[in-house]
This record gives C-alpha cells, sequence and structure tokens, in this order.
C-alpha cells in the first residue's frame, strides 16, 4: 500500500488520521481499542521476524544441501508443516487458515479485557493492518 508523500508518519494530519480509523474501528478510543491496537501491531511484527527466520533457516539448510552436507526430505518437512499449520484442519494451508488463526488469537488477547472485548478486537485489527 502506497503512502501519501505528503504525509509523514509524525504530521497532525496523519496522527489525527489513524485516531479518526482507531475510533471507527473500536466505537471510542478506549483502553480496550488502544491495548487491541497495541496487540495487533505486535503480533503482525513478531510474524515478520518469524517469517525472516524461517526463510533464513531455509537459505541454510538449501545451501548445505546444495554441497551435500544433509539431504532434505522436503514431502515429509511438507507433511509436517501442514500438520503443524493447518489451523481448520481442512488438509490444506490456505486464507482460512490465517483467519481462524486471527480468530483464535483475538479471542484469547480479548478475552476480560476492558469493554468487552469489541473494541479491543477492532483496535487489534486495525494495529495489525497498520503494523
Amino acid at each position: 500500500m502506497a503512502k501519501s508523500p505528503n504525509i509523514s508518519p509524525q504530521s497532525p494530519k496523519a496522527n489525527n488520521e489513524l485516531k479518526n480509523q482507531v475510533v471507527a474501528a473500536g466505537g471510542t478510543a478506549g483502553l480496550g481499542a488502544i491495548l487491541g491496537f497495541c496487540s495487533g501491531m505486535f503480533v503482525k511484527k513478531v510474524g515478520r521476524v518469524a517469517a525472516i527466520a524461517v526463510g533464513a533457516l531455509v537459505c541454510l539448510f538449501q545451501v548445505a544441501a546444495h554441497f551435500e552436507y544433509v539431504t532434505i526430505n522436503w514431502n515429509k518437512v511438507e507433511r509436517d508443516v501442514t500438520r503443524i499449520l493447518d489451523m481448520n484442519r481442512d488438509g490444506k494451508l490456505d486464507e482460512q487458515d490465517i483467519n481462524y488463526g486471527l480468530e483464535k488469537t483475538v479471542k484469547v488477547l480479548s478475552k476480560n479485557a476492558p469493554s468487552g472485548g469489541a473494541g479491543f478486537a477492532g483496535g487489534f485489527f486495525l494495529g495489525f493492518k497498520k503494523g
């Protein structure tokens, strides 16, 4: 998503736009929405770090396989990874698994949250989008 070149992240216009989106997502910019926003940003950042770590490991193992230090059984790797990441247990990795995982994450994080969790959920998804 391209950002407007005239708006810096610290500009008052950008801050007002972000505030308006938080309020729209959570009804009011209450504690639940703010905590949800922060949690969503955190989850997205952790996901990026995890993706970088997995990519680095794949590169490392591929280099080792190329120089014949190891042999990788990619069929077994695929079966095991699918078994672990297939959240809805339909036998395939797809967008539904991501949605299920995000919904389950929000459910766990919003339990006993201020504002009954509705503001938290809206803030979480906005923070995840913005993160």
